[in-house]
C-alpha cells in the first residue's frame, strides 16, 4: 500500500487540506492516508503529528501570492486598474484561506502561534504591504492626501468581509458575483480617493 517516494509532500498537503475543509480537524489521519493511497505510518514519517499536519496544510504562507504586485505598484496606470487588479488577487486568496483558518480555529489553533515576532504575522505583513502601496500612490499623486493606514484599512475591510460572510454563513455567491462586488468596492475607494481637481 505505501508509496512513499510516488507521493510529493504537496500531493499529500492538497489531500490533507481537502479532507480538514470536508471534515474538519477531527477527520482521521487514516482517512487521509487511505484518499493518498499510503500507509498511516508514512503520513506520520513525513509531517510528524496530526497538529503538524493541520499546520502545514492550512496555514497561511507569511509571503502571500498577490504580495509581488503590491511591491511593485503603482506604475503609471491609473489608480482604479491597478487597485482592482490587487484587489482581486486579494479577494481570491482570502476565499481560499477563511475557511482553513476556520479549521485550524476549531481545533484550537491560531495563526499567531506560526510566527515568533508580531511584525512576521500574515495579517500584518499584509496590512504593511497595503500601506506601502497606498503610501506610494499618494506620494505620486495618484490619490488624494490622506492617511495610507486607513485607506489600507478601508480597502482590505471591503475585500475581507465578503468571504468571512460567506463562510459564516455558508451562503455562496458565484464568480460573476463576487467580480462585480469586488469591482464596486474598488470604485467606491477610488471615487472617494480621488486626487481633488479644485482649486482655491
Amino acid at each position: 500500500m505505501a508509496r512513499p517516494r510516488n507521493t510529493t509532500d504537496t500531493q499529500i498537503l492538497e489531500e490533507a487540506r481537502a479532507c480538514f475543509l470536508e471534515h474538519g480537524a477531527a477527520v482521521p489521519t487514516t482517512l487521509i492516508a487511505e484518499r493518498l493511497g499510503i500507509s498511516h505510518g508514512v503520513l506520520f514519517q513525513r509531517f510528524g503529528t496530526k497538529e503538524q499536519l493541520l499546520r502545514a496544510a492550512l496555514l497561511p504562507s507569511p509571503e502571500q501570492p498577490w504580495m509581488d504586485r503590491a511591491r511593485a505598484g503603482p506604475d503609471d496606470r491609473d489608480a482604479r486598474t491597478q487597485l482592482h487588479e490587487l484587489a482581486e488577487e486579494i479577494f481570491e486568496f482570502l476565499e481560499r484561506i477563511v475557511p482553513c483558518l476556520a479549521v485550524l480555529r476549531s481545533a484550537g489553533m491560531h495563526a499567531e502561534s506560526a510566527a515568533e515576532r508580531r511584525e512576521d504575522l500574515p495579517p500584518v505583513r499584509a496590512r504593511r504591504e497595503i500601506v506601502g502601496w497606498f503610501s506610494r500612490a499618494i506620494a505620486r499623486g495618484l490619490l488624494r492626501p490622506v492617511p495610507p493606514e486607513h485607506a489600507a484599512d478601508l480597502f482590505l475591510g471591503s475585500l475581507q468581509f465578503r468571504p468571512f460572510h460567506q463562510h459564516l454563513s455558508n451562503q455562496g455567491f458565484d464568480r460573476s458575483e463576487n467580480r462585480a462586488y469586488v469591482a464596486f468596492a474598488v470604485d467606491v475607494i477610488c471615487r472617494t480617493l480621488a486626487p481633488t481637481t479644485e482649486h482655491p
